[in-house]
C-alpha cells in the first residue's frame, strides 16, 4: 500500500510535479502558427500549485415554517485535494456531493462550521475566488450569441485592457481549438449539443487560467462518447498543474479509471478517500468483493445504498471521516516529454507566455480585470446584440406597438376635434395607458427570469460586478422601449387628430414614455422576485390596484375617505392625469360641437368633472420619475438578494 503523504511541504513538493506529455493540453496560441504550452510556465506568480483541504466541515439547513429545526447535510467531514490530480466526489443521490462542492468553491458560506485550507493556510475567500472558477451542472449560456461571440465578450470582460484585440483573439482561438470548438465558432450556443455546451462552459473559464476548477456533474445529460471527451479534457487540465475537483454520480468503469483521486460521500460523511485503483482493495478489507466484470462505481453505490448489507458505519470508521490518508496514491516525479520543438521556438514561446501572464497580474490582485465603466460598455454591447436577435424583446415588441397603433388610430379616428367625442377620447387615452403598461410589464417579466442563472454564474466567477450588469441592462433596453412607445404614441396622436401643437405632442409622448418605463421597472422587479410562471400569475394581480385607483373607473372625491390614500400611490392615476392634461389642459379653447348638445365643450369643465382641476403635469412627471428610480434601486437590491439566495437552493 502506498504511503500517506507526511507533511504539507512534502505534499506541495509532490503535487507540484507535472504529468506526461500524453496528458498535455494546449491552451495558449502563439503569434506564429504554434500553440503556447502551459507546462512551459514555471516561474509565473499565478502558476503555483494550489492544494485544498478541509477539516471537520459540517453544514445544516433549516426546516419547517413555524417550528424551525436543523437538518445536517454534512457531518464533520475531512479531506484533501491536490493539484495535478483529477479528483472526483462520488456517492448516491442526496449524499451531500453538491453541498460539499458548493462549500469548497465558496458558493455556500452560511450555516457552515469547520475550516477550509489552501496550501495549509486558512482560506481567504476573496483571494480564493480570484484563483478558482465553478462550472455548474446546468450550462447556463447566452443562447443568442455564437460560440466565438461568447468567447470574445468573455475575453473583453475577463482579460486586462493592456492586451490588444489581436492578442485576445489569439487566446480565444487557441482555447476553442483546444476544446475542439473552433469549427463551431459561428454556431449559436442554443444550437450546440450537450457536450459542446459543456466544453464551451469550460473554455469560457479558461481565459483567466484558473488554478482551481470545480465541476458539478460535468457528464450530466451527456452520452458515453461526450462524457469521455469531457473527462479527458479535465484530465488534461489537471496535468497542467491545476486542481480539478468534480462531482460525478455514476461513472462508467472507463471514465472512473481516468480519475486520480476518489472521495466517496454517503449520509453527509466521508466513506473513502484515496486512489481509484485502491478502492476495490479497500472494500475487500471489509469482505466486500466486487464481482468480476462488474462496474466498480455501480458496486460502490450498491454498498452505500445497503444492497449488500449495512456497511456505512464500518466504512465511516475505516475512513475516519476522511482523515485516513493511507489509501492515497503518491505522485511520483515523472519526466516531461515534450513534442519536438526547436530551442529557439521553445525559448520564444516561454518568453511570450510569461509576458502575457505578467500583464494578467490583476488576476492575483484586483477583483475584476477591467474597470466598472469598461464592464458596463462591454455588457451594453452584449445586451444590445442579444436584444437585436430576441424577437420577443425587439421585433415582436415594435411590431405589436405599430399594429395596435394603426388599429386604435383607425378605431378612434378624428375623435380629438369634437366635444361630442370627449368621452371616447378619454377612453382612448386610458386604453393607451393600459396598453403601454401591460406590454412594457409583460415583456420584461417573461424574459428576465431566464437571465438570473446566467448572471449568477458569471458574477460568481468574477466576470463583472452586479452593478455593472444592472446598469448595462438598463441602458441597453430602455432605448428600445422608448422607441416602441414613441411609435405607438405618435401614430395614435395623429390619427385621433389631437391638437396639432408641438408642445402638446411632446407632453403627450413624454407621458407615454414615463408610463411605459415605470411599468417596465415594475416588470423587472417582479421578474427579479419570481420565476416566469409566478410572474405571469401574480404580476397582473399586482397591477390591479393601480388600475382601479387610476381615476378612470372612480374618482377620488367619490371614494370612501379611508381608501383615498390609494389614489396617491397609483402611478396610473398620475399617468392618466398627465396624458389628459397634455391634451385638454393649459387653457385649451372650447371645442367645436357637431351635435345638438355637447356637455363638455369647455375642457376645464371636463377636468373638474374628472377631479383633475387641481392636478398639474409637473406633479405627474415628478412622481413618475421618482417612482422609476425608486423601483430600479429596489430591483437592484432584490436582484442582489436573489443571487445570494440562489446559492442556498442547490442542495
Amino acid at each position: 500500500m502506498d504511503e500517506v503523504r507526511s507533511s504539507p511541504s512534502a505534499r506541495l513538493k509532490n503535487t507540484a510535479q507535472k504529468r506526461p506529455d500524453s496528458l498535455h493540453i494546449d491552451l495558449l496560441l502563439a503569434p506564429e502558427n504554434g500553440l503556447f504550452h502551459l507546462n512551459d510556465l514555471s516561474e509565473n506568480e499565478c502558476d503555483n500549485s494550489v492544494n485544498v483541504s478541509f477539516q471537520n466541515i459540517s453544514y445544516y439547513v433549516n426546516e419547517g415554517f413555524f417550528k424551525r429545526r436543523k437538518k445536517m447535510l454534512l457531518n464533520g467531514i475531512n479531506g484533501e485535494f491536490y493539484s495535478s490530480e483529477l479528483s472526483a466526489i462520488v456517492g448516491p443521490s442526496g449524499a451531500g456531493k453538491s453541498t460539499l462542492m458548493d462549500i469548497l468553491a465558496g458558493y455556500t458560506t452560511d450555516n457552515l462550521t469547520g475550516e477550509i485550507y489552501v496550501n495549509d493556510n486558512i482560506r481567504d475567500l476573496s483571494l480564493f475566488r480570484k484563483q478558482a472558477c465553478y462550472i455548474m451542472q446546468d450550462d447556463h449560456l447566452q443562447p443568442l450569441l455564437t460560440v466565438y461571440e461568447a468567447m470574445t465578450i468573455a475575453s473583453d470582460l475577463k482579460l486586462s485592457n493592456t492586451l490588444s484585440r489581436q492578442e485576445k483573439n489569439e487566446q480565444v482561438k487557441a482555447i476553442l481549438v483546444s476544446v475542439d470548438l473552433w469549427t463551431q465558432r459561428k454556431v449559436k450556443t442554443q444550437e450546440l449539443s450537450g457536450g459542446q455546451k459543456k466544453r464551451l462552459s469550460i473554455a469560457l473559464e479558461l481565459l483567466t487560467n484558473p488554478q482551481i476548477m470545480f465541476f458539478d456533474e460535468p457528464t450530466s445529460g451527456l452520452d458515453s462518447v461526450s462524457s469521455m471527451q469531457c473527462i479527458q479534457i479535465l484530465k488534461k487540465l489537471a496535468s497542467s498543474n491545476r486542481t480539478i475537483i468534480c462531482t460525478i454520480h455514476q461513472p462508467s468503469a472507463t471514465i472512473l479509471d481516468l480519475f486520480d483521486h476518489l472521495y466517496v460521500v454517503a449520509d453527509g460523511s466521508c466513506m473513502y478517500q484515496g486512489s481509484v485503483k485502491a478502492l476495490l482493495p479497500y472494500l475487500e478489507d471489509i469482505h466486500l468483493v466486487c464481482p468480476t466484470f462488474h462496474n466498480p462505481s455501480d458496486f460502490l453505490l450498491e454498498v452505500l445504498n445497503g444492497d449488500h448489507g449495512s456497511y456505512n458505519e464500518v466504512l465511516l470508521k475505516k475512513s475516519q471521516n476522511g482523515l485516513n490518508q493511507n489509501w492515497r496514491k503518491q505522485i511520483k516525479a515523472i519526466p516531461i516529454v515534450q513534442e519536438p520543438r526547436t530551442p529557439s521556438s521553445i525559448s520564444k514561446s516561454i518568453k511570450e507566455v510569461k509576458s502575457y501572464m505578467k500583464r494578467q497580474t490583476r488576476f492575483c490582485s484586483n477583483s475584476y480585470s477591467i474597470s466598472i465603466p469598461s464592464q458596463v460598455a462591454i455588457l451594453v454591447k452584449r445586451t444590445i446584440l442579444i436584444i437585436s436577435r430576441d424577437k420577443t424583446l425587439t421585433l415582436n415588441r415594435l411590431l405589436t406597438h405599430f399594429l395596435i397603433a394603426l388599429f386604435i388610430g383607425t378605431l378612434y379616428f378624428g375623435i380629438g376635434t369634437d366635444a361630442g367625442d370627449m368621452l371616447n377620447n378619454i377612453k382612448f387615452m386610458f386604453f393607451s395607458i393600459m396598453f403601454l403598461m401591460l406590454t412594457s410589464f409583460n415583456c420584461i417579466t417573461t424574459t428576465f427570469p431566464s437571465e438570473l442563472p446566467i448572471i449568477t454564474r458569471e458574477h460568481f466567477n468574477k466576470w463583472y460586478s452586479l452593478k455593472s450588469y444592472y446598469l448595462a441592462l438598463t441602458f441597453a433596453d430602455i432605448p428600445v422601449q422608448i422607441f416602441a412607445t414613441l411609435l405607438y404614441g405618435s401614430i395614435t396622436y395623429l390619427f385621433t387628430k389631437q391638437p396639432i401643437e408641438s408642445f402638446r405632442l411632446i407632453l403627450f409622448l413624454c407621458m407615454c414614455v414615463l408610463i411605459s418605463l415605470v411599468a417596465q421597472s415594475f416588470g423587472l422587479f417582479i421578474g427579479a422576485c419570481m420565476d416566469v410562471k409566478n410572474g405571469v400569475i401574480f404580476g397582473p394581480f399586482c397591477m390591479l390596484p393601480f388600475t382601479i385607483f387610476s381615476g378612470f373607473f372612480v374618482q377620488m372625491n367619490a371614494c370612501h375617505p379611508s381608501m383615498q390614500w390609494l389614489f396617491h400611490i397609483s402611478f396610473l392615476k398620475y399617468g392618466f392625469e398627465g396624458m389628459v392634461l397634455s391634451v385638454l389642459g393649459y387653457n385649451r379653447p372650447n371645442l367645436p360641437c357637431n351635435k345638438e348638445y355637447c356637455h363638455f365643450v369647455r375642457p376645464d369643465k371636463f377636468l373638474s368633472t374628472m377631479d383633475m382641476q387641481e392636478s398639474t403635469y409637473s406633479a405627474a412627471v415628478k412622481f413618475l420619475l421618482g417612482l422609476f428610480f425608486f423601483i430600479r434601486i429596489c430591483t437592484y437590491f432584490v436582484l442582489k438578494f436573489q443571487i445570494r439566495k440562489s446559492r442556498g437552493r442547490r442542495k
